[in-house]
């Protein structure tokens, strides 16, 4: 990701299973002797068997950011902390520092069983939540704030380019995707009414949501 673009980007990555879980809703002592500070929202505590919250955050999964200390000013905005999804906007500010910078951490679950209609719902907020950069100038070389997404989509785009880069020339350099044919996204958008989901069509979902703001898929980039 070049943050000195006045493209935005956004950033996929996979989770590894075994640190999936931030275990806290704070920073701990040992961290901030590090010089870092934790935001962190959470998805809600796990039910036990009579169905009462558990009161341990033990198997919650949820989103992270780590600012290091008195760097920036960090506001948060929470916008989904469900079961199977959650999702946050930080804004990162330093004083007279231009540009701003608005982070977007989410987690979509890979559960087959999540309705695409609910990830529309998702994205259809983070859609109203966009902030678009604005176009540099002869006064100002680049834009006054930057929007990155970030987090684990677990979403299937193969080699399916952006609207905006799969006609050249362009000069972003080309992303190399996942070839094998099972790991493209469909070709239609699916269906909201549908009550499964699959990686193929949460990649199409993805699609839809980057194109229409030109926002860049960051992984796979060379």
């Amino acid at each position: 990701m070049d943050s000195t673009t006045s493209t935005p980007c956004c950033q996929g990555s996979r989770r590894d299973n075994n640190h999936r879980t931030p275990p806290f809703t704070h920073t701990p002592s040992y961290v901030k002797q590090t010089g870092w500070v934790f935001h962190t929202i959470q998805l809600p505590f796990k039910k036990d068997k009579h169905g009462l919250p558990t009161t341990t955050s033990s198997g919650r999964g949820g989103v992270l950011l780590a600012i290091k200390q008195d760097t920036f000013a960090v506001t948060q905005k929470t916008h989904y902390e469900q079961d199977q999804y959650q999702a946050a906007t930080w804004t990162l500010k330093a004083g007279i520092f231009i540009p701003h910078i608005r982070i977007t951490g989410m987690y979509i679950s890979p559960d087959p069983l999540l309705p695409n209609g609910e990830i529309k719902q998702l994205y259809a907020t983070l859609n109203t939540h966009f902030h678009p950069p604005s176009p540099p100038s002869s006064q100002n070389t680049h834009a006054d704030h930057y929007h990155i997404y970030t987090g684990d989509f677990n979403s299937w785009t193969g080699i399916a380019l952006e609207d905006h880069l799969a006609h050249p020339p362009s000069l972003i350099p080309s992303r190399v995707g996942d070839p094998r044919p099972d790991h493209q996204p469909q070709d239609s958008t699916p269906n909201p009414q549908t009550c499964t989901t699959n990686p193929k069509a949460r990649g199409r979902l993805l699609l839809d949501f980057l194109n229409p703001h030109s926002l860049i898929i960051g992984n796979g980039s060379s």
